[in-house]
């Protein structure tokens, strides 16, 4: 089975709703026919905010717009859009991302594992990692969940063909270690990174871009240019993400010995 898969990279302006929302649809139109279009993590407002607060009142005016937009332009191009917006639920803030498939909303994952200064802006995702089957099954991760191998587990054996990672990266080690993700769960990955820069007067973000597809034997289909607004699909074989045999007697899932990873608590290290 064959499928296209794509990311858009684009050049985002914190706060600037109508400008992020009009490049995103110019940078549409440089694909051909994907069947799935990953999007950047807060795809539609930027990314560097003052405080919580700031982040609550972004949401409010423009979470349910994110949405309604990712449901409109996977209406228009007859495809699954996956992107990341703020998410408003009673007093919680999430850092999600929704996946909408023509016209329809699938679902939202709450990102799980907050980095750095997301830990006062956000509360942390409550709920597990799902898999949605759109002709072929996808998983979502956001960008700092791939430092923790459980979330790419999870969704490998929940049965995702491809994960779907909507990321701002400012450093370099996602690129590599999505490849491991890919490998050690014999699925492709779509990384969409953004690019532009978020000026906050405190502080200065600057998005290197460099989203990815790889494949499930480690190999990078394609990778975007750094500081450069991108567009890219690849026709994959969603066969070879079905394909969990290492060698002809090494399995992916079937070789794991889940009876042998002690996990209480009592045997973690953690520092006082």
């Amino acid at each position: 089975m064959e499928a296209a898969i794509a990311f858009i990279q684009p050049r985002l302006r914190f706060g600037d709703f109508e400008y992020n929302v009009e490049r995103i649809y110019n940078l549409f139109e440089r694909l051909s026919s994907p069947d799935l279009v990953v999007l950047p993590e807060l795809s539609f407002t930027g990314y560097l905010f003052r405080d919580r607060e700031e982040v609550y009142r972004l949401g409010e005016k423009y979470g349910e717009e994110s949405l309604k937009e990712g449901l409109e332009l996977s209406d228009k191009y007859s495809t699954a859009v996956v992107a990341g917006f703020t998410e408003l639920d009673g007093g919680k803030i999430y850092n999600s991302a929704f996946i909408a498939y023509r016209g329809e909303l699938l679902g939202v994952y709450r990102k799980i594992h907050l980095f750095k200064d997301e830990k006062d802006w956000f509360d942390p995702g409550d709920k597990p990692p799902e898999v949605y089957d759109i002709g072929f099954r996808v998983g979502i991760m956001i960008c700092f969940d791939w430092i923790f191998p459980e979330v790419a587990r999870t969704l490998g054996l929940k049965g995702a063909d491809v994960i779907a990672h909507p990321s701002n990266l400012v450093f370099d080690y996602a690129y590599t270690a999505m490849l491991v993700r890919g490998r050690e769960n014999s699925v492709y990955t779509v990384t969409a990174n953004r690019v532009g820069v978020d000026d906050r007067g405190f502080k200065r973000l600057v998005f290197k871009g460099m989203s990815q597809i790889t494949s499930p034997d480690m190999k990078i289909i394609y990778r975007a240019k750094p500081y450069t607004e991108e567009a890219y699909e690849a026709y994959v074989d969603i066969s070879r993400a079905r394909d969990k045999w290492i060698t002809d007697k090494n399995h992916v899932f079937g070789d794991r010995r889940p009876e042998l990873y002690n996990l209480d608590r009592e045997y973690l290290y953690m520092e006082d």
